[in-house]
């Protein structure tokens, strides 16, 4: 296996893009922003992107499974904000759909050879699509894919955000995870910011660090992917060893670890490198939310949107995703979602970049390297380092 693919940070011909975070789902639950969960009949398509409508005279629903966290938050998460915008321009109805388990559910009902009654994914982690294709087998592929040539501004979506060689996922927003630190704690222990993946195992750093257990958290898993890139597979458990031995505490989610954090539990955090955004959003003391990037390093965090497969309204869902990559609709998600857009083209405001940080380095596992390896990765960390 090609263990490291460093993906070099993007430069000054991106737009400026800044890293971002991603709002992960923080805790189960099912939310739909409509009563109706039915799928309406087949529709069709114009070459200018406008739904006419379905044979019965209908207007069309697109039905659009993602995380809760991406449409609950009405007044910062992009979901509804998305809805107004997408059925104002197309003659379609828009419904989320953020059911308990969130990938987990649809994964399941295709094993049970259960209806999906939904259209497509948008939040698709590399991880989600690999642990798809592994549990369904060849052939009976959850996701289909997209034809790209539909996708008006897909020429700029960045290459290096790519994920799936088969275009099922399209990408539509990243990030980067980092730690985020506290100064004033760390002042209490005269020491400054972390700079290197040793320094969290020595001692002046002891009982300092927080993170999402992997089992529970897309951004505890990619932590993990980012100890088996920086120490290999035959030295990331022994890594982690030392981490624990040092006092770092696993805890469940994302959401319990930065409560945790924000509580003064300890003085740093696994989590993403626009933490400032928020921070400035509501007027908290910078000093708690720094931001590290061990060994000049911050590892990718992508998502996508792709069709599952048997939607009979791929069409529709096809002219979805072209809307969500459009520069205005990439810009607009990010700053809401706190996070990067996937396109080169997209403008954030000035004041925006003022509080992300992205790192020397982008680390990240591609679709090939994360086949066959997640899953032993994981149990062996389970075995090792959880059961202790």
């Amino acid at each position: 296996m090609d263990r490291r693919r460093f993906v070099k940070a993007v430069g000054a011909g991106v737009a400026g893009l800044a890293a971002g975070c991603s709002a992960e789902p923080t805790e189960d639950g099912s939310t739909e922003t409509t009563d109706d969960a039915t799928d309406s009949p087949t529709q069709s398509g114009t070459a200018e992107g406008t739904v006419t409508g379905t044979m019965s005279g209908q207007t069309p629903v697109l039905r659009v499974g993602t995380y809760s966290s991406y449409v609950d938050a009405p007044s910062t998460s992009p979901g509804p904000w998305l809805k107004e915008q997408f059925e104002a321009e197309y003659d379609a109805e828009l419904q989320w759909f953020a059911p308990e388990g969130n990938m987990d559910y649809f994964l399941q009902r295709r094993q049970q050879n259960v209806t999906i009654d939904t259209d497509l994914f948008l939040g698709l982690t590399p991880e989600n699509l690999v642990k798809a294709d592994r549990e369904t087998g060849e052939g009976d592929s959850l996701f289909t894919s997209v034809d790209t040539g539909d996708l008006s501004n897909e020429s700029h979506v960045v290459d290096d955000y790519r994920f799936d060689p088969q275009d099922r996922a399209i990408p539509v927003g990243a990030s980067y995870i980092s730690l985020v630190y506290n100064q004033n704690l760390l002042d209490e222990r005269g020491i400054g910011g972390p700079e290197t993946f040793d320094d969290l195992t020595s001692e002046p750093y002891e009982d300092g660090l927080l993170v999402p257990n992997p089992q529970n958290s897309e951004t505890g898993l990619e932590f993990l992917f980012w100890t088996v890139d920086q120490f290999g597979e035959d030295g990331y458990l022994d890594y982690w060893s030392d981490l624990m031995d040092n006092g770092t505490q696993v805890l469940k989610d994302w959401g319990t670890a930065y409560d945790a954090y924000s509580n003064g539990e300890a003085p740093m955090v696994v989590s993403f490198s626009t933490d400032q955004v928020y921070a400035d959003r509501y007027d908290q003391d910078m000093a708690e939310h720094q931001i590290a990037f061990p060994n000049g390093q911050g590892y990718a965090y992508l998502e996508g949107a792709a069709p599952f497969t048997g939607t009979d309204k791929l069409d529709l869902a096809t002219e979805f995703i072209d809307f969500v990559l459009q520069p205005e609709m990439q810009a607009e998600i990010a700053e809401r979602n706190v996070g990067l857009p996937s396109v080169d083209n997209a403008t954030l405001p000035d004041d925006y970049y003022d509080f992300v940080h992205e790192p020397d380095e982008i680390v990240s596992f591609g679709y090939d390297e994360l086949m066959g390896n997640v899953e032993p990765w994981l149990n062996d960390w389970s075995q090792q380092i959880a059961s202790q």
